[in-house]
């Protein structure tokens, strides 16, 4: 995201926040959080293929530095969109 003067200043009219690790708050009130609707956006599929072209595959997505099931999700995403 490029800088401009106009973001610069008004991020620095927002105060600062101090960094917190939680110790300050009262964690005996938290209640475990439920999302009764929520509903997973992807499925889990199981795929075989050669050991060579997982290795290629991981290789690859090192090179970009983006895990190898994104990089594989952004292949097949490409060429289904043709």
């Amino acid at each position: 995201m490029k800088r401009t003067d106009a973001k610069v200043s008004a991020l620095s009219a927002v105060p600062a926040m101090p960094a917190t690790d939680g110790a300050n708050f009262d964690w005996s009130t938290a209640q475990k959080a439920n999302f009764p609707n929520l509903r997973p956006s992807s499925e889990t599929i199981s795929l075989r293929m050669p050991v060579w072209m997982l290795h290629k595959l991981k290789t690859r997505a090192n090179q970009r530095g983006v895990p190898y099931q994104a990089h594989l999700k952004e292949i097949l995403a490409n060429s289904l969109s043709d």
